[in-house]
This record gives structure tokens, sequence and C-alpha cells, in this order.
């Protein structure tokens, strides 16, 4: 079964043309892409504790929060000031160092699903020009041929819809949900920001 699977794998990218092969290789960077930046938000929230809770176990035996809790919290009471402003631009620096962190390769993940359709496209060309090209040389009469530039043009078309549709849906949803942990980590810092007077360094 796996055999038959993989030989009509094979004949399918064959018969798609030259143009198959950049387009397996954006969709194969885009989901590997997509699988590292799943696990990467999942293990950067792992943890996640209200700021009231990371107070209250601050410095305590087993204290344990977020990743980015934990660094947000480290290098501010490191580089604290007791100046509000200054404070204040401290905790803007370490929210945007978490928030580049966060939507790290969301952009090359909807940059490489609009590509696929593109790459789509020209394959649709090329095999057009295939099929104008039977037409011209040996008329309608070669069916064989004819089919082969038309096969082209669609599975071409085909795979790119196919690497484009669930690559901007899973964009989105990254996008999203790296919002709603940036709105997080923003009520975090200005929370942090307030109760900072109050904790021992």
């Amino acid at each position: 079964m796996f055999n038959d699977l993989l030989e009509r794998t094979l004949e399918h990218i064959e018969t798609g043309g030259i143009v198959m092969y950049p387009l397996l290789m954006v969709s194969a960077l885009m989901f590997f892409l997509v699988i590292k930046k799943f696990m990467e938000m999942r293990d950067f929230s792992k943890g996640d504790r209200p700021i009231r809770e990371c107070l209250q176990s601050l410095g305590k035996p087993g204290f344990t929060a977020a990743p980015w809790q934990r660094d947000i919290i480290k290098n501010f009471l490191a580089d604290r000031t007791f100046d509000e402003d200054l404070d204040r631009s401290i905790m803007e620096a370490l929210m945007l160092r978490q928030s580049s962190y966060v939507e790290r390769y969301i952009k090359s993940i909807a940059i490489l699903a609009s590509v696929a359709p593109l790459l789509g496209l020209l394959g649709t060309v090329t095999g057009m020009i295939t099929t104008f090209l039977v037409i011209a040389t040996s008329g309608t009469g070669d069916a064989k041929a004819l089919a082969s530039g038309i096969s082209e043009a669609l599975i071409t078309t085909q795979t790119g819809l196919v690497v484009a549709v669930p690559g901007l849906f899973l964009a989105n949803y990254l996008r999203r949900s790296s919002g709603k942990l940036e709105s997080r980590m923003r009520r975090f810092c200005l929370g942090l920001l307030r109760s900072h007077r109050a904790i021992e360094g």
C-alpha cells in the first residue's frame, strides 16, 4: 500500500513538471516552520501564571512561571532604577524583545503560503505553453500530448492551492495566538511595573 502511494505521488510530481520541485520545497519549508512555531509557542507559554501569583511566590523555593515571565522578571529586577521613566523604558525594551521572539517565523510562513499559488500559476502557464506547442506542431490529433500539457497546468495549480490555503489559515491562527500572548505580556509588564517598588531586590 505504501509503495503504491509513493509511486502515485512520484508520478503526480513528474506529471506536474519542473515547477513541482520548487513548489514542494516551499511547501516543506513552510510546514517545517509551522511545526517549529507551534512547538515554540507551546513551550514559551507553558506554566503561564497571573502576575499576583508570580509576585507572591517570587524568590520562594519551587517558584515556577512561563519562560517569558521568568525572563522579564529576572531582567527587570536586575536593571530597575526606581526612576519611573527609566523603568518604563526598561520594561518596554524587555517587552519588545519578547514580542520579537513571539512573532518570529509568522511572516515567513505567510510569505511562503503566498508564494505557493504563484508557483502554481507559473506551472499553469508552462503547461498551457506545452499544450499550444503540441497544437501548433501536431494539431489536435495527438490527444496524449495535449493531455500531458493540460495535466501539468492543472496539477501545479491544484498543488499551489493545496499548499496555500492551509498555510494562510495557519499563519493567521499563529498571528492571532501571538497577539493574544502579547496582550498577556503587556498586562503582565504593566502589573510588574506598578508593583516593582514593593518587590525586594
